[in-house]
């Protein structure tokens, strides 16, 4: 498992939260952050 799956992982975990819950930064950008996230561990799971 690398560092970029990892990453992806906890980007989209909370692009995930931050839609439910208030996180100043977070919320504003919570779909980017998923997308980011998903494309993160999407890239390196083919590794």
């Amino acid at each position: 498992m690398s560092a970029g799956w990892i990453f992806g992982f906890f980007l989209g975990v909370l692009g995930i939260i931050s839609h439910f819950t208030y996180i100043r930064f977070a919320s504003e950008y919570n779909y980017w952050l998923l997308v980011v996230g998903f494309f993160l561990v999407c890239v390196n799971a083919r590794r």
